[in-house]
């Protein structure tokens, strides 16, 4: 066990009404409770199918997480019928589950739900408790969601959705958006119901993050900060092992680890075998590049208070084998590369700085959303991959060890995806060796 006190992490947002930086507070505090008196919980949650009811809300106080929600809608769906687009409401419960909380003074009340895979894509509606009938009034649609965020998944924040102070729509319907709604205002006492949903059944857990901010009575204007508190956190020693695929002997590799809270990532040059303590619960990527074998990358999720070992064998580098680079993530529908994609494309530069010799082909790919290979997915798959090749030109990768292809939803690993999981890999550069 560790103690951790919350830190702050700042991302760029980018948003249809305005950019602006949003501060996050991870709070690890693991609290669950079920129409039960509250109980601390340091174990993950794992839901029943009751909770995916308005009737079966799990109480939180302010924290609740790695929430593992159950598959569908749960024995009655209370939100259907409702069109694409709805700024207010998501078409239907698919993978949902119902939180209620009260108001523990007068606030403004901030809110983050955090995917543990950055992959999923979560949307919420909040809903003011009017009484013992407010369920029903939820089947009958005369409930109206106080709050809600419908957008879809901003990869540049790593799925992060919620309420922000700086936001400023109450609603964001579906489709590109901010992925933050305006902070709600709340009342000592009021008691709320929220609604977090995926529309994909292999979405991998959650954490809910509540923050009041209390308002002094005095000068309404006046907001303290929620408190900020030290946690207990589980952590899990990881053993990282780098081999030769064919031969299973240690290769001595650069290896970048991704996904700690601080957004910093973890380099090490020079490692074989090596072992560092992680918190436990989350998403982390591990990637390995030695000269002479292929880029590498491994993601995993350790789940326990031990040691959790990961292992990367490298090939060598031989003509025709491929490297898929899924985090180079662009602006949508342009070739403007996201924050985020900086990583991926130092280590596509690091790769080819180390092995001088080889030539490559940049292959773009798109999520096509039809069967036809049409015109404008070839061209924005092929100006995407330009992209990539002159980001390495610029950083001293001649451009004749490179050739550009644009591939538009011809070979998507996922002909028909059924998440959004599939659908990100469809999404995605490859560098294929030509020559080595």
């Amino acid at each position: 066990m560790v103690i951790f006190k919350p830190s702050i992490l700042t991302g760029r947002l980018r948003t249809t009404n305005r950019s602006y930086t949003l501060k996050i507070k991870i709070l690890i505090l693991l609290f669950f409770a079920v129409n039960l008196p509250s109980v601390w919980a340091q174990e993950p949650v794992q839901l029943a199918k009751i909770n995916a009811d308005c009737i079966g809300a799990v109480t939180i106080r302010d924290s609740i997480g790695p929430v593992f929600s159950p598959q569908g809608w749960g024995n009655k769906l209370e939100i259907q019928g409702y069109k694409l687009g709805d700024p207010m409401f998501i078409e239907q419960e698919h993978n949902s589950v119902w939180y209620k909380f009260t108001a523990p003074y007068d606030a403004v009340l901030e809110m983050d739900i955090v995917p543990i895979f950055p992959e999923d894509d979560f949307d919420f509606m909040i809903f003011y408790y009017d009484g013992p009938n407010f369920c029903q009034t939820v089947i009958d649609g005369t409930a109206i969601p106080v709050r809600s965020n419908i957008s879809r998944k901003n990869v540049e924040v790593d799925g992060y959705t919620g309420l922000s102070k700086r936001a400023v729509n109450e609603y964001v319907p579906s489709g590109p958006g901010d992925p933050y709604s305006r902070a709600l205002s709340v009342k000592k006492g009021q008691q709320y119901y929220l609604l977090v949903d995926n529309p994909f059944r292999e979405n991998r857990g959650h954490f809910v993050y509540l923050h009041f901010h209390k308002v002094d009575k005095a000068d309404p204007r006046k907001r303290d900060e929620p408190e900020e508190k030290t946690y207990e956190v589980r952590t899990t020693r990881l053993n990282i092992e780098i081999r030769d695929k064919e031969t299973g002997r240690p290769v001595e590799a650069f290896v970048t680890i991704e996904g700690s809270a601080d957004g910093k990532n973890v380099e090490l040059e020079g490692v074989s075998d090596h072992q560092l303590e992680l918190a436990s619960y989350r998403a982390y990527y591990v990637s390995a590049l030695a000269k002479g074998y292929m880029l590498a990358t491994k993601a995993f999720m350790p789940a326990r208070d031990d040691e959790y070992f990961v292992t990367i064998d490298l090939k060598k580098i031989k003509q025709g084998e491929r490297i898929t680079l899924e985090d180079i993530k662009f602006i949508e529908d342009k070739a403007e590369f996201l924050e985020k994609s900086q990583t991926a494309l130092a280590k596509l530069k690091k790769f080819m700085l180390e092995n001088p010799d080889i030539q490559v082909e940049i292959g773009g790919h798109v999520n096509g959303l039809s069967k036809k290979n049409k015109k404008e997915y070839k061209e924005l798959s092929t100006i995407r991959a330009e992209a990539v090749e002159q980001f390495l030109v610029e950083h001293g990768i001649e451009s004749s060890r490179m050739k550009v292809k644009g591939y538009g939803n011809s070979e998507m690993l996922f002909p028909d995806p059924v998440n959004q999981g599939q659908m990100e890999a469809n999404r995605r550069v490859e560098i294929k060796i030509l020559r080595n």
